[in-house]
């Protein structure tokens, strides 16, 4: 906001003389140390950790700067020394480098908002949102894919258990003595045309095709179906 004003405000004042181009040339030298911060990677940190670089004395910026350009004051307002006031008079670069360093001292890391995708600072790189507000939405997108899974968990335990209760009865006949073999053979049959079925059913739920009700409703119908060969 403050370059933005600062630019502006030049650019009114450049306008003014007769010899525009001249006017021109001074704003855009003077201004030319004011926004030459942001091209380049004075704001960087590790992509990885989150940490700040470390300030190099030795850039080619600082070596090539006006010293106006990298000026920086800093004094206590009391004896406390609890707070710190900074500035600087041509550039935005040596309070950007200053204060990098100093949340390198603070352990700070810079994070991006797993929900909004704002960069903001963290204690640890375990932080991940960046306000309550982000925190409420991550919490309300949590919730539903709970709810998700729960309803998703509930048609595949059924699927399981049906599964199970087929076996069950198919084994309890293989137990019996003298139970025909061609019947035996059928129901294996129709439980081997329930699970190709059943599974095909389920990938329709997956890919939102058929609700989880449809294919709960149909495995509660096979229920019927061994219980009809069982007797038969």
């Amino acid at each position: 906001m403050y370059v933005a004003f600062r630019i502006w405000n030049n650019y009114l004042l450049a306008r003014e003389p007769r010899d525009r181009n001249a006017a021109c040339d001074r704003f855009m030298d003077k201004m030319s140390s004011l926004t030459g911060v942001f091209h380049n990677e004075a704001m960087s940190f590790d992509r990885e950790t989150g940490k700040p670089k470390h300030f190099q004395a030795g850039s080619l910026y600082f070596k090539g700067a006006p010293s106006e350009d990298t000026r920086l004051d800093l004094w206590f307002p009391d004896n406390r020394r609890t707070e710190e006031c900074v500035s600087a008079y041509a550039s935005l670069y040596p309070l950007i480098t200053y204060y990098l360093n100093r949340l390198n001292d603070w352990g700070l890391c810079f994070r991006r908002c797993k929900v909004c995708g704002k960069y903001f600072l963290a204690k640890s790189q375990r932080y991940e949102l960046c306000s309550d507000k982000c925190r409420k939405a991550q919490a309300l997108q949590n919730k539903r894919e709970f709810d998700e899974r729960a309803r998703e968990n509930n048609y595949d335990l059924l699927y399981k258990n049906e599964c199970q209760n087929w076996r069950n009865k198919i084994n309890r006949v293989k137990n019996t003595a003298g139970f025909p073999a061609d019947r035996l053979e059928k129901k294996q049959a129709a439980f081997a045309d329930f699970k190709k079925e059943a599974l095909q059913r389920k990938k329709a739920v997956k890919t939102g095709t058929a609700s989880p009700k449809e294919f709960t409703d149909w495995l509660y119908q096979q229920s019927n179906v061994i219980v009809k060969l069982t007797e038969y």
